[in-house]
């Protein structure tokens, strides 16, 4: 007796072409109406009314600084230095650009904070915070009812390089 020949399939593929039905189907933001929910909550939250100074300290004083947060009503936020730059440098020179955020009301208190911390604030013009800002940060800071520390992780130069002969001089190079 002779053995019947199967018909041969084709092999099967491991992937298709299409996702399939398995993949969820989102659907953009502001379609759904959990979404527009979402954002009337949003608008009728409350949004402080905030100033801002911007500043570039050595890391040593933001450490003084921050240990009166909390105490005062302000919030900070930083981004460091790199070395390589020319307000910071190595170790004890470190430094950070810092804006710090408060209340009309609390001005006076933030004020004599960072003074009180060897931080002269007060040379720094304050400009008021847009309420509609596009800065994540900025918003964050609005909507909080607390004090926050807000802390880059990145570090960045600031401004044009320094010169090669700048370089080895900071670096104590010969």
């Amino acid at each position: 007796p002779r053995a019947r020949a199967r018909p041969r399939r084709p092999p099967r593929a491991m992937w298709r072409p299409d996702a399939g039905p398995c993949v969820a189907q989102v659907a953009d933001w502001g379609e759904l109406p959990e979404d527009a929910e979402y954002i009337r909550q949003l608008k009728a939250m409350p949004k402080r009314i905030m100033k801002r100074r911007e500043l570039v300290i050595k890391n040593l004083m933001l450490e003084k600084v921050t240990r009166k947060q909390g105490k005062v009503n302000f919030s900070l936020a930083v981004w460091g230095l790199s070395e390589y730059s020319k307000s910071s440098g190595l170790g004890d020179e470190a430094a950070s650009i810092v804006h710090v955020f408060y209340e009309s009301r609390d001005e006076r208190k933030v004020l004599n904070a960072f003074s009180s911390a060897g931080v002269d604030l007060e040379a720094v013009e304050a400009v008021p915070v847009e309420p509609d800002s596009p800065m994540p940060h900025e918003q964050e800071i609005m909507y909080s009812k607390e004090s926050l520390l807000i802390q880059d992780d990145l570090t960045y130069e600031e401004g044009p390089p320094l010169s090669t002969e700048e370089l080895k001089k900071r670096f104590n190079m010969a």
